[in-house]
C-alpha cells in the first residue's frame, strides 16, 4: 500500500545475524499474542535441586563438583555444581549443571546482588575447570518451558565442547582488538541502563522483541559482580515490560565479555529456519520501554563499591571432585 511503512532488514554488527523489524500492521492479526507467557516446567517432585533432597554428595541430582558456601537459611550451600545426569555431550564429564540458588521459586532477577554474584562466579569457575581439561566451555541458563528448561528450580549449564561454539566463532572477528564493536559502545537510543562495570543495551538487530545484551566495560577476565548486576537489571526491566516470560541467557566470556539476554517473547514463525529473526517491536521503542523500567528499578542504587569490595566478597568455594 502506498505510504505504508516498510519492514527494516538489519544485520547485527556483533553476531552477523539478520533480523527483520516488522512495522505495525494496518489490520490487527487475529490470535496474535503480544508476549508468550512464561510456562515453568512441572519438573519432578520432590525437586532434585532443592537442598533438602541433596543426600550428602547430591547423588540424586548428580555428582557434586563444586559449591559456594551457604547463608543462614541453608548453611550447606547457596549455589552448587553437579555432573549433569542427562548430558548433551559424548563425554559425560563435560556436562555440568549449576544450581543457581537454594531457593526453588526464584530466578536470577529475584536474587540479591551477592547471591547472583556467587552464582555467576561458580559458573565461571566451572567453565575454567572445563577449559583446563582442554575443552571450550559454553555457559547458558534456560528459564521456563518455552526456553527449553525441564526443571523449574533456577539452574544453568556449563558444557565443555571439543571446539568453540558457533556463536563465539561468529563473534570473534567483531570482537578483535581495535576493531571490537562492543568497545565502540552503543548509541544512547540502544542503552537500557548502566551498572558498575557493565552496560545493558538493545542489540542492533535483536533476535526477538526486548532482546538485551549485558556488555562488560573491558576485555579480559569477566567480573561476576558486573555480570550479576547487569543481568539482574535486564531481567527485572524485562519482567516489568512484558510480565512473566521465559528467557535464555548465554554468557560469552572470551574476548570482550558479554551476556545475551533473550526472552521468548514470540513463537518461531518459519523465517528463523531461513536465517532471519523477526521482531515486531522497533528496537528503539523496546529500549525506551526497558530504560523506563530499569530507571524505576533504582539502577543507580546498585553501585555497592569498587573492585576491592568485589574481591572481599568473593565467595568461598570448596572442590569436592575433580
Amino acid at each position: 500500500m502506498p505510504g505504508a511503512p516498510s519492514a527494516d532488514l538489519r544485520r547485527d554488527r556483533l553476531t552477523g545475524l539478520t533480523s527483520l523489524v516488522v512495522p505495525a500492521w494496518e489490520t490487527a492479526k487475529a490470535a496474535n499474542p503480544d508476549v508468550v507467557a512464561l510456562e515453568l516446567p512441572r519438573g519432578t517432585r520432590p525437586c532434585p535441586f532443592c537442598p533438602e533432597q541433596m543426600d550428602g554428595g547430591g547423588s540424586r541430582a548428580g555428582e557434586e563438583t563444586e559449591r559456594v558456601a551457604g547463608r543462614e537459611r541453608h548453611p550447606a550451600w547457596s549455589a552448587i555444581a553437579l555432573r549433569n545426569r542427562w548430558p548433551h555431550t559424548v563425554d559425560r564429564a563435560a556436562a555440568e549443571v549449576v544450581v543457581l540458588s537454594d531457593v526453588h521459586d526464584t530466578d536470577l532477577g529475584g536474587l540479591d546482588l551477592d547471591e547472583a554474584t556467587a552464582a555467576f562466579a561458580l559458573m565461571l569457575a566451572r567453565a575454567e575447570a572445563q577449559r583446563l581439561e582442554g575443552r571450550f566451555p559454553l555457559l547458558f541458563v534456560n528459564h521456563g518451558v518455552n526456553a527449553g528448561s525441564s526443571q523449574p528450580h533456577p539452574h544453568g549449564q556449563v558444557i565443555g565442547l571439543p571446539t568453540p561454539d558457533p556463536g563465539s566463532r561468529a563473534e570473534a572477528l567483531a570482537l578483535a582488538g581495535s576493531r571490537c564493536v562492543l568497545c565502540e559502545g552503543a548509541s544512547e537510543a540502544q542503552l537500557v541502563a548502566r551498572v558498575p562495570g557493565a552496560a545493558i543495551v538493545v542489540p542492533d538487530a535483536p533476535a526477538v522483541d526486548y532482546d538485551q545484551t549485558v556488555v562488560l566495560d573491558e576485555h579480559g577476565a569477566p567480573s561476576p559482580r558486573a555480570i550479576a548486576a547487569g543481568v539482574g537489571v535486564a531481567l527485572r526491566a524485562l519482567r516489568a515490560v512484558t510480565g512473566p516470560v521465559a528467557y535464555n541467557l548465554v554468557v560469552h566470556e572470551v574476548g570482550h565479555p558479554h551476556v545475551h539476554v533473550t526472552p521468548r517473547t514470540a513463537y518461531h514463525s518459519g523465517y528463523e529456519l531461513g536465517g532471519i529473526r523477526t521482531c515486531y517491536v522497533d528496537p528503539a521503542l523496546a529500549a525506551e520501554r526497558l530504560r523506563r523500567a530499569a530507571s524505576s528499578d533504582g539502577v543507580e542504587e546498585q553501585d555497592e563499591g569498587s573492585e576491592d569490595r568485589e574481591r572481599e566478597r568473593e565467595p568461598d568455594r570448596r572442590t569436592d571432585a575433580a
